[in-house]
């Protein structure tokens, strides 16, 4: 059994960072985070809260038809406009945080949070008729929670697979680098 210890997790990590900063990574070469003299430097942070988080009612969009749409199908759920904390996009759309979530508000009014909506699983849109006469390529499980968690965490739609992404991604350096990690 290969146990991968602190001194072997550290010099992968170093390997990456080395890589990395080559351009090495063929289609993560593009990323340009580690490039210390950039000023502008960003970071894309995910958070997975394996579903603590109800979205619907974090980012709600203020425009009349949205909100009344977000409306009608939360029900009790919805949150009172008055209740969200609003903040305008650049182009001039509105939208509300929860109110439990000031900062994320601060955050985003201050340039230093984007909101990325509507993601999920799926390789193209996809209309009910089209999925339940088969017609187009689906995720797995499309409607299993569990599943969907699973896919996000290995980015496999299709299948099972044993390890995720961040692990493939150190597995590839490991071979790159030319060597067994001890």
């Amino acid at each position: 059994m290969n146990r991968i210890t602190r001194r072997s997790f550290m010099r992968v990590t170093a390997t990456a960072g080395g890589l990395a900063w080559q351009g090495s990574f063929s289609r993560f070469g593009l990323l340009n985070a580690v490039t210390p003299a950039a000023s502008d430097y960003r970071a894309l942070v995910c958070v997975f809260l394996f579903g603590g988080n109800d979205s619907n009612n974090l980012v709600v969009p203020m425009n009349s038809a949205s909100f009344d749409a977000y409306a009608n199908v939360r029900k009790t759920l919805a949150l009172s406009g008055s209740a969200l904390l609003h903040v305008e996009t650049a182009n001039g759309a509105v939208y509300g945080f929860h109110p439990s979530a000031p900062g994320l508000q601060s955050l985003f009014q201050s340039g230093k949070l984007g909101v990325v909506a509507n993601v999920g699983t799926l390789v193209q849109p996809l209309t009910r008729a089209q999925y339940l006469a088969n017609q187009t390529l689906a995720p797995s499980n499309l409607f299993s929670h569990s599943d969907q968690q699973t896919q996000w965490q290995t980015t496999v739609s299709r299948g099972a697979s044993s390890t995720g992404w961040g692990g493939r991604l150190a597995d590839a350096v490991r071979t790159v680098a030319g060597g067994v990690v001890r």
